[in-house]
């Protein structure tokens, strides 16, 4: 190897411009033909304090180690021979399919190979310093290799890039297709071992666990709905104060499963969705099951998500808005033939059937009024009324009813629920004449 006079000397000798400039950069290459550990070294320091991530798993670290050895020759090779490409060597392709499996986003693998780039880069040019104190060919060289490498480097990133797009694909698919394959033995109620599935789904199943049913019926396209899904499921675990995340499984393109972890939580507020719900972008649907804990309860809360799912779906009540199992249990069993149950309703309520707004008015101030007990003053803090007023209402309401609204009160509170959740679905449309009672 060339020293640094020696370069020199040999460069001031050619006649041909820029020779100096090409000596430095042939000394380079040959001086880095002599320290591959020491540009491993530095590459895997680099990315070491750059990105942690990196360096705490013992695995991806051996392969980290490797792939900059293997690197720091690839790029001796590619200045020294004067090659079109840089030969990648399989121990990156390796680490970047690694980094994919292990659920490493795309950024993380850019920021690595920007820094290994930076690393190889400086190392050239701080040796380059050292070996000559002609400034203008010093400049010269730098920039020739600064554009070499810049240029070999960066196609090198591209083609990694590639490689850890496809196999991030291939990962995504095989790990959805194992959870989603572990969820549906869960719900099947097969046998599996729950320290498996929980390595499977990333979510622990020995804890309460509150089931949700979440979609749009909104018929327009949109690419990113299952995004959004995903977020809408997130504003709720955050409001339910969730032990972890969400275990979120698609349904199809527009409905999606979840699970939300609630810990050793057996008890939910309710009071605070319809704020929630309001507040999400599109008008999407929520139906919820109450918590239940363990593998049984897993199954247990989604099942009853599943029926308030029912009710929600022959609603035509506009949305948003959130269905809660504890509130439908009753509806979901009447919602299998709504002609026949619209018929109960209006044999149960009357002319309080009607879909017109006085019906409605006096419907919803019965309703609070059952749910509470029967007591007007409960009912009234809901309603946000005078007692008196509550009491007129309910005075009016047992007038069309013609009988006291304290007789056959278990049908009455359930032809009313069917109504509040239901609405048209099974209300006598206005106009049409009252039967003979």
């Amino acid at each position: 190897m060339m020293t640094g006079r020696e370069v020199e000397t040999d460069a001031r000798g050619g006649a041909e411009p820029g020779a100096a400039a090409r000596a430095l950069v042939a000394a380079v290459a040959d001086l880095s033909s002599t320290r591959h550990a020491e540009i491993a070294g530095a590459i895997v320091a680099r990315l070491s304090s750059g990105i942690s991530e990196m360096s705490d798993d013992r695995r991806t670290r051996r392969v980290l180690e490797l792939a900059a050895l293997d690197g720091a020759r690839a790029v001796t090779q590619f200045l020294s021979d004067d090659l079109r490409d840089v030969v990648i060597p399989d121990a990156s392709f390796g680490l970047v399919r690694i980094l994919a499996r292990q659920g490493f986003p795309v950024s993380l693998v850019e920021r690595s190979n920007r820094l290994a780039q930076d690393s190889i880069l400086r190392w050239c040019l701080e040796a380059l310093a050292g070996l000559s104190d002609d400034a203008q060919a010093v400049t010269q060289a730098g920039v020739a290799i600064l554009t070499r490498l810049s240029a070999g480097i960066d196609g090198v990133s591209q083609r990694l890039l590639g490689v850890y797009e496809s196999e991030r694909d291939t990962w995504l698919f095989n790990r959805n297709a194992s959870r989603s394959a572990r969820i549906h033995d869960i719900l099947a109620e097969r046998p599996v071992e729950v320290a498996d599935a929980e390595t499977t789904l990333g979510y622990r199943l020995g804890q309460h666990h509150l089931g949700v049913i979440i979609w749009s019926e909104d018929t327009a396209a949109v690419d990113n709905e299952l995004t959004e899904l995903e977020q809408a499921v997130a504003t709720l675990a955050e409001y339910f104060g969730a032990a972890g995340r969400a275990l979120f499984e698609p349904s199809d393109e527009r409905i999606c499963w979840a699970w939300i972890p609630l810990g050793g939580t057996a008890e939910i507020d309710l009071a605070g969705l319809p704020s929630i719900v309001e507040g999400w972008e599109r008008p999407f649907i929520a139906a919820l099951g109450a918590p239940h804990e363990g593998l049984d309860g897993f199954v247990r809360t989604h099942r009853q998500a599943l029926q308030a799912q029912v009710v929600a779906r022959a609603s035509q009540l506009p949305g948003p808005r959130f269905v809660p199992i504890t509130s439908v249990g009753a509806v979901a069993l009447m919602c299998d033939d709504l002609e026949a149950t619209s018929s109960w309703v209006d044999d149960t309520l009357g002319p309080l059937a009607a879909d017109e707004p006085g019906a409605a008015q006096l419907r919803h101030t019965l309703y609070e009024f059952l749910s509470n007990g029967g007591s007007y003053i409960a009912a009234a803090a809901q309603l946000h009324m005078h007692r008196n007023s509550v009491a007129y209402r309910i005075h009016k309401a047992e007038e069309l009813l013609g009988r006291s609204v304290r007789e056959s009160r278990l049908d009455l509170e359930n032809a009313l629920a069917l109504c509040h959740w239901l609405g048209p679905a099974v209300l006598t449309p206005a106009g049409t004449p009252a039967p003979p009672r």
